[in-house]
């Protein structure tokens, strides 16, 4: 399905506002529903007339659902930070970047300033990407958590979450959008692996994506975004057995459940045509 173009510029306006939620106070700043706009509350089944801490609550929410999807034991002490969520008061509002710099300061993170910023704006993108996919319902214990973090200022503990990982984390890539070679007519390119049978080899970040061409020299005329169901049901659809690789690493040799070792046929399939 193709979106309208008023339907493109809503997501790019709700993404564009993501930013103001970072800054000053975080998810304390005064006019936090202003701050979001119309369209990112819409997005995340926020009321215009929400009190402000049904914002707050609502807020944390959406952002921690993103935040279990990331294994990086660091992640969760960097991006409560920025979002100033258990915070010492007395530097809650100096910003981002300052939240930030004190942490690095006082020694909480073994990374430098630098990184624990780009580790956010990687954290940020995935929530951004997230607007574009299915946001799940928030329940009543969904409230009683959330109420208690902000009351308590004390960060969201994996643990606590009333939903099973598993599952979470199949929502995430059937939802989110992913991408990957695809031929003339924008359909993915399977890479044969022999006995192995057939891949569909996917990207959950451009990046990756550009890590493993670089990499390996793989030659893709074509790239195409598509939901990660799309995916799967295009290979499903596919007459020959076909499995979905997602994010192989860009190494040689290293077995078909590290890496995408593209066959000789797969490659000339794939190759760029000058």
């Amino acid at each position: 399905m193709v979106a309208s173009a008023k339907e493109t510029k809503t997501s790019r306006r709700a993404k564009d506002r993501l930013h103001h939620v970072h800054a000053r106070a975080g998810i304390r700043q005064e006019g936090l529903s202003q701050a979001l706009g119309p369209e990112l509350r819409g997005i995340w089944g926020i009321a215009e007339d929400a009190e402000p801490g049904r914002v707050r609550e609502i807020v944390l929410l959406r952002l921690n659902r993103v935040l279990e999807r990331f294994a990086d034991p660091l992640m969760p002490e960097i991006v409560w930070t920025a979002y100033n969520l258990g915070v010492d008061p007395v530097h809650g509002g100096a910003g981002m970047v300052g939240r930030i710099r004190t942490m690095v300061g006082r020694g909480r993170v073994p990374v430098s300033e630098r990184t624990c910023t780009r580790r956010f704006y990687d954290f940020l993108g995935s929530v951004k990407n997230s607007l574009d996919g299915f946001q799940e319902d928030l329940t009543g214990e969904d409230f009683r958590l959330a109420s208690r973090w902000l009351a308590e200022n004390v960060r969201p503990e994996r643990e606590q979450s009333p939903r099973e990982p598993v599952p979470s984390v199949m929502r995430m890539f059937l939802d989110g959008t992913v991408c990957g070679p695809a031929d003339e007519a924008g359909a993915p390119v399977p890479a044969r692996l022999g006995a192995h049978g057939d891949w569909l080899c996917v990207f959950t970040d451009e990046r990756l994506l550009a890590e493993y061409r670089a990499v390996t020299g793989a030659g893709w005329g074509r790239i195409r975004h598509r939901t990660g169901r799309e995916v799967v049901l295009a290979a499903a659809g596919r007459a020959a057995a076909t499995g979905v690789l997602v994010n192989p690493r860009p190494t040689r040799g290293a077995g078909i459940h590290a890496a995408l070792p593209l066959s000789p046929e797969s490659v000339a399939r794939l190759a760029v045509r000058r």
